[in-house]
């Protein structure tokens, strides 16, 4: 097939001591034609002076084209600005504080070719590393692994991504058809987690996933990340549970805007046809119904005891569903006597050898 136009996307706030990196990664793509767009939300400090001196002083073949938004718009809001930059068939992503390989939009497009270019949705796997650019947890350094890459193309389903959001597609390491801007128009401002709600619309339009099996992307893992990924924290103090359980909280008030988006797009997929009348109430209903799951959860970590009791019989009266119903159970207890169960707990299994200091304080 001939090669498109891919456009590679790099959205950057506040991340002077990464950009280069990220650009670099950008710049250093083997496919062509490729424009590179980096719009800058409004950063407060070098990061913008960064990309627009390295872009001044860039000789190769690729378009490349920069924004500064004039205030801050949030992620969807900068999300929105780029794409109106773009004009690529194919619109691959990418954070200011990561790391594309050089071969990331090329295998992009191999797997969009083998899936015969249906894919809405393309991703593939990424090494975290540390502020320092250090893998983290051994793992292997990213990279193509020797002989064909795997691909692996799969239908998603609506209502298993309401319930589980799957496939699950990292957001760093994600490409998206230029068609689902088309279908759906602009992404809601008040949405944090844009991945998430780009992979419904494609769910909605009808379109495969494909997932490439190797390590296109090193994802920079550091204090001021999006995504905190809060399942690999374990307080160990006061200080650390509280600032955990804060976090929980913004992270759930995150996904309560992500299915907001969900109910505004299900409605524009039946304006399009993608979804029947007879489909879209059962489609309708199950996003809220998912949605008000969320509210209950960040309700449990923020109402008093009693509250949380009748909270909790509500989140379980039609369904229960074990693991998230094992985790929940422990917010049925006094919050202090959770949180200092909790942090003896942590230090007991994850602590080394201190454990004679067990007080939670």
């Amino acid at each position: 097939m001939e090669n498109p136009l891919i456009s590679f996307v790099i959205s950057s706030y506040n991340q002077e001591a990464y950009i280069r990196e990220a650009v670099e990664g950008a710049l250093r793509q083997t496919y062509s034609p490729l424009e590179i767009i980096i719009s800058d939300d409004c950063s407060k400090d070098r990061t913008f002076d960064i990309v627009q001196q390295m872009v001044a002083d860039y000789k190769g073949p690729h378009i490349v084209r920069i924004n500064r938004n004039s205030k801050n718009l949030g992620i969807g809001g900068n999300h929105n600005q780029a794409i109106k930059l773009c004009q690529g068939e194919l619109i691959v992503g990418a954070g200011g504080d990561d790391i594309s390989l050089p071969e990331r939009t090329s295998s992009i497009v191999q797997a969009w070719n083998d899936s015969e270019r249906k894919a809405h949705i393309l991703y593939s796997r990424c090494v975290v590393i540390d502020e320092h650019g250090n893998p983290v947890d051994r793992a292997t350094d990213a990279g193509l692994p020797k002989g064909q890459v795997r691909i692996i193309h799969q239908q998603g389903n609506i209502s298993g991504f309401l319930r589980r959001r799957k496939p699950h597609v990292i957001g760093c390491a994600y490409a998206t058809s230029r068609k689902l801007t088309s279908l759906f128009g602009p992404m809601p401002e008040t949405v944090t987690y844009e991945d998430t709600a780009l992979c419904f619309r494609g769910v909605l339009a009808g379109g495969l996933f494909t997932f490439i099996d190797a390590p296109l992307v090193k994802y920079r893992r550091h204090g001021q990340n999006v995504t905190f990924g809060l399942h690999q924290v374990r307080p160990q103090n006061v200080a650390a549970f509280e600032d955990v359980q804060r976090k929980r909280v913004v992270e759930l008030d995150r996904f309560i805007e992500v299915y907001k988006c969900f109910a505004a797009d299900a409605e524009r997929a039946l304006k399009q046809n993608l979804i029947s009348s007879d489909e879209y109430p059962v489609v309708r209903n199950h996003i809220i119904r998912e949605g008000r799951r969320i509210e209950l959860k960040r309700d449990i970590l923020i109402k008093g005891w009693a509250s949380r009791w009748a909270i909790f019989c509500r989140l379980y009266s039609g369904t229960i569903r074990p693991r998230e119903f094992l985790t929940q159970l422990p917010h049925l207890l006094p919050r202090r006597l959770y949180r200092w169960g909790l942090i003896v707990q942590n230090r007991i299994r994850y602590q080394k050898p201190k454990l004679f200091a067990l007080s939670p304080e």
